[in-house]
């Protein structure tokens, strides 16, 4: 009889990509220096430092959609030229270890702890992956229109703290950013955005059911962490500079250095999930409700109805006397003026191409010589220099390299994982199976589960572009003799008359469904003549309404813990 263990699909065999491959390049290259100077403080051999072995980074969902612009934002702004949506690419990049604890053994076996426990040995003696680490990103690349256009957008990261051993675990997350930062680099993406904001207490953001041990980090310990990842790039002269979005377009009353206009809303990069697009739809839904109030209760022969914003008075020397801000950007501004920490821009391209960049420039030939800062100055980026104070890491020399830029161009494929498209559909997922991360024992059911639904997915990607076709053909066709013409249209009779249902587990009903979830992802149909399109598309509306409900909620509670922190002080 066949050992189910040892026909377990593990994480190492899930697909590797070139992202994937340089995330784990970097974290080894690390790691091994960690060792060396770990052995050099101890006075030992490398060789008797404890390892963080068996470690595998895989992208696991690689999806380009369309993210929409609200309504809110769309309707005050879409005369200035604003788009209605922004093309980009989602991607979920995941980091499993070996667990060294074995499942079962003989009891003739015997295990020699002082063996090299590398990966491939790992296997031998049936290590079970567990998933410690995930990461959500938004790359908007060369032919997304402005204000997105070459940005990255770290969305959401989260871990559990089984990764052994704990002492590297801050070495190996940070890194994780770091190499991700190099990556998009070398692909031509010119900055980086990073919200800082720490769940709520009882909030869950990528696993369900955190160890109740594990602590959930205050708003300065997040920004903290942050802010040392990217004084680590910045050492190896990957970020050339780490500054507040605050800082660009707030501050000094900041102004196009191109045209010299103050910036307004449609300046603001706007990122799927951000701080700013929820913000901006409220203060956008109070200027409505205020303007229709004023409207309804105002003489309009009165003079004080009959007030404009314009320019006022001021001098050359003092900008912020030129004009007033545009209301809902002066708005923005006091908000952000109390969180102006959490809000990183990591610059990784240089100030002449970024500039190219945003008037719009062909920049398909640019050249730039790649070179690092060599000041040994560091600044506090993001959080209040009295607390947790970042240690200040000297640059690195960098010889500088004359390359051409890259396009953004993604030669990685693109995986659909519909259990992991999204954070709240991951989150789902996991809450309908039941798979936690409260307990070690847990997480490795929950992450062998996971691997089996990622390893079948793959499995059946191909199979469900043929299937597409073959339903597209049998909704038309009035009856032909194709089997597997009949075949479908037999699929779709069992789907009406199943007293079981794809939500109690009937295999057919589930297997179709899973098809048709695919179509009407990118289907654009009005109304679409393939059966259940038009109502899957509902769902996965209600589905995005949640998660901007959940993005919303995560806005709103980082407003109110500085809201009251201002009041404390």
């Amino acid at each position: 009889m066949e050992n189910p263990i040892s026909s377990y699909k593990d994480a190492r065999a899930l697909p590797e990509c070139s992202l994937s491959r340089a995330i784990e390049g970097g974290l080894s290259r690390i790691l091994l220096q960690e060792y060396e100077q770990i052995a050099e403080e101890r006075a030992c051999n490398a060789a008797e430092v404890e390892k963080a072995n068996g470690l595998f980074v895989r992208v696991v969902m690689s999806l380009e959609k369309k993210h929409k612009v609200r309504n809110g934002m769309l309707t005050r702004y879409s005369g200035k030229g604003f788009p209605s949506e922004f093309p980009v690419t989602t991607k979920c990049i995941l980091l499993f270890q070996v667990s060294l604890s074995v499942l079962s053994f003989e009891s003739s076996t015997i295990i020699d702890f002082n063996a090299d426990f590398s990966p491939a040995s790992c296997q031998k003696i049936h290590g079970v992956d567990v998933l410690l680490f995930g990461m959500y990103v938004y790359e908007y690349g060369d032919n997304c229109p402005q204000p997105n256009r070459r940005r990255v957008y770290i969305s959401y990261l989260d871990s559990v703290h089984y990764l052994q051993p704990q002492m590297y675990r801050t070495l190996i997350y940070h890194h994780i950013i770091i190499e991700y930062l190099r990556f998009v680099r070398a692909r031509g993406f010119h900055t980086a955005h990073i919200w800082s904001c720490p769940p709520s207490e009882g909030d869950e953001y990528i696993f369900y059911c955190h160890p109740p041990q594990q602590l959930v980090p205050k708003d300065d310990m997040l920004r903290a962490w942050y802010a040392e990842a990217l004084k680590k790039a910045q050492s190896q002269g990957i970020v050339l500079d780490v500054r507040t979005i605050y800082d660009e377009y707030f501050k000094d009353s900041a102004s196009n250095p191109e045209t010299g206009e103050p910036f307004d809303p449609t300046s603001l990069p706007y990122f799927e999930g951000d701080y700013i697009p929820t913000e901006i739809e409220k203060i956008i839904s109070a200027i409505c409700k205020d303007e229709s109030l004023t409207k309804s209760t105002c003489n309009p022969n009165s003079k004080s109805c009959q007030k404009k914003e314009g320019k006022r008075q001021g001098t050359r020397s003092n900008p912020g006397d030129l004009f007033n801000k545009e209301k809902v950007m002066s708005q923005l501004d006091m908000t952000l003026s109390r969180m102006r920490q959490n809000f990183f821009v990591a610059q990784l391209l240089s100030n002449d191409f970024i500039k190219a960049v945003n008037r719009g420039d062909d920049v398909s030939s640019w050249r730039e010589d790649i070179v690092s800062n060599s000041s040994n100055e560091s600044k506090q980026i993001g959080k209040s220099p009295d607390i947790l104070e970042t240690p200040i890491i000297p640059k690195v020399l960098v010889s500088p390299s004359s390359r051409v830029i890259g396009d953004t161009t993604d030669e990685d494929p693109f995986m659909d994982q519909e259990c992991i498209e999204t954070r709240i559909a991951f989150l789902n997922f996991c809450q309908k199976k039941y798979l936690q991360f409260d307990e070690l024992r847990r997480a490795k059911y929950s992450t062998m589960l996971l691997l089996k639904e990622l390893h079948s997915r793959a499995e059946k990607e191909q199979q469900l572009l043929i299937h597409l076709k073959i339903i597209s053909h049998a909704i038309s066709c009035p009856g032909c003799e194709s089997k597997n013409c009949i075949f479908m249209k037999q699929q779709f009779k069992h789907v009406t008359e199943c007293e079981t249902t794809y939500r109690n587990g009937c295999r057919t009903c589930r297997r179709l469904f899973s098809i048709l979830t695919k179509h009407a992802r990118d289907c654009t149909a009005q109304k679409c003549d393939i059966p259940f399109c038009n109502r899957i598309r509902t769902r996965r509306r209600r589905l995005l309404l949640q998660q901007q409900m959940l993005d919303d909620r995560r806005g709103d509670e980082q407003n109110d813990r500085h809201q009251e922190s201002s009041i404390l002080t």
